[in-house]
């Protein structure tokens, strides 16, 4: 059947949709692009980052138009996360008491414009199509990264190291990359569609494969979470009422305990096995954070600010640990950097909705493909306690998890307005 006009010119803007928002992605990955502009000394100057940053430009074009196209709808999944609105805000306030303010704009209309474009994400795309559109573009950035280890192994290669970093500048993205690809994988396998599984396997494998060649800890730890999360979640989604309350409990029980023996026993264990007990650096550096954070506990320094060549602070541990750390290398201590223990209970705030409703929608619509989002904000979780994900502009990782997040509260806002109350009702007691 012939489709009329008006179908056409939907069904057109519709398929420019994807392939404009799936280059989008792939523009904010750090694939390719930065690796070509880096020089000889493997490391990007100034100049060089300022030729990176037109690459967003299109980025922000894209995200502008269809968020002007789709603007009552925007308005409504901002309505339904007051929490993230009150975080946001909170980033474009710090303005006002960071240690560099001019930065900290900067930084902050970049934020605005990524968290944008996961607003329109989560309204245009259902959780299922989301899972086809950030799989097809982290499965390319990963299959691009294997390949290039087998037929260009002189650069897809640390010098140095071994390590493979494919496309990317860190060996560390790679398996970041990686982690995603694979709980992406892992949670298309479910998918009802025989294709998307299909697909699922090959994503599942080659993410694992991408964790592994990138010889990184954190992200082979973090693919064994997010395996983890998804028996986890598999098991809330088959029980109901109380049942599902008391296992709820005993496995959030479980998780604090496992956090507490890892902060107990996490160096004397590396001890033993004759690892690096300091978390290449990281422990000298947190000791150092942790002083910083004590001077300004309540609001912080001002979004992004913190680890500025302007500031003295930031210069004071640099010259202790002779080493220019781009971030804390943990996003909760980078939070409280930023905003300070207000912006963190912000955040605490932001997620613990996610998981309620989140949890909620995977067991009314198993089938809706929210699976993704609950592995992806709790692989994001726990990336952070060793990496700086959270709230990191232009940047594809944050952006997944605030994606999961945003339609997680969109989709559930829709369901509670259609359902009328009574029978809400019902089904809680159920």
């Amino acid at each position: 059947m012939t489709q009329s006009p008006p179908e056409s010119r939907e069904a057109a803007l519709r398929l420019a949709e994807w392939i404009g928002v799936g280059l989008a992605l792939f523009l904010l990955s750090g694939a390719i692009f930065p690796l070509r502009a880096m020089g000889a000394d493997n490391v990007l100057d100034e100049a060089e980052r300022a030729g990176l940053r037109i690459l967003q430009l299109p980025v922000y074009l894209l995200t502008l138009a269809l968020a002007a196209r789709h603007s009552s709808q925007v308005f409504v999944a901002v309505v339904r996360n007051l929490p993230m609105a009150a975080l946001l805000a909170l980033c474009v306030a710090s303005v006002f008491w960071s240690v560099s303010g001019s930065i900290t704009g900067r930084r902050v209309i970049a934020l605005l414009m990524t968290m944008l474009l996961a607003y329109v994400i989560a309204i245009r795309f259902t959780p299922r199509q989301q899972l086809l559109l950030f799989g097809g573009v982290l499965g390319l950035c990963t299959g691009l990264s294997l390949a290039a280890g087998a037929v260009m192994p002189g650069t897809a290669y640390a010098p140095g190291d071994g390590a493979l970093r494919g496309v990317f500048l860190h060996k560390n993205v790679v398996g970041w990359t990686g982690i995603f690809t694979f709980v992406l994988g892992i949670a298309g396998i479910h998918d009802h569609a025989r294709k998307v599984r299909r697909a699922s396997w090959v994503l599942a494998v080659m993410g694992l494969v991408g964790v592994l060649a990138s010889t990184s800890v954190t992200s082979l730890f973090g693919a064994t979470v997010g395996a983890g999360l998804l028996v986890v979640v598999k098991s809330i989604m088959r029980h109901r009422g109380f049942r599902r309350m008391v296992l709820t409990l005993i496995l959030l029980e479980l998780a604090a305990v496992l956090l507490i023996a890892l902060s107990l026993y996490l160096v004397p264990l590396l001890d033993a096995l004759g690892k690096d007990s300091t978390l290449t650096g990281r422990v000298p550096l947190w000791e150092t954070v942790d002083t910083k954070i004590a001077a300004r506990p309540v609001l912080g320094y001002g979004y992004g600010a913190f680890w500025t060549d302007g500031n003295l602070a930031a210069w004071e541990i640099w010259s202790q640990l002779q080493w220019k750390a781009p971030h804390a290398h943990n996003g909760y201590r980078d939070l409280l950097l930023n905003f300070g223990v207000i912006g963190v209970g912000v955040f605490y705030v932001v997620i613990a909705k996610a998981v309620r409703q989140g949890i909620a929608l995977c067991t009314r619509d198993p089938s809706g493909g929210w699976l993704w989002p609950m592995l992806a904000i709790g692989v994001t979780l726990v990336l952070n306690l060793s990496e700086t994900t959270f709230l990191v502009q232009n940047d594809l990782l944050w952006l997944l998890c605030a994606t999961g997040i945003l339609s997680i509260s969109f989709r559930h806002g829709a369901e509670t307005v259609e359902r009328p109350r009574h029978v809400r009702v019902a089904a809680a007691a159920a």
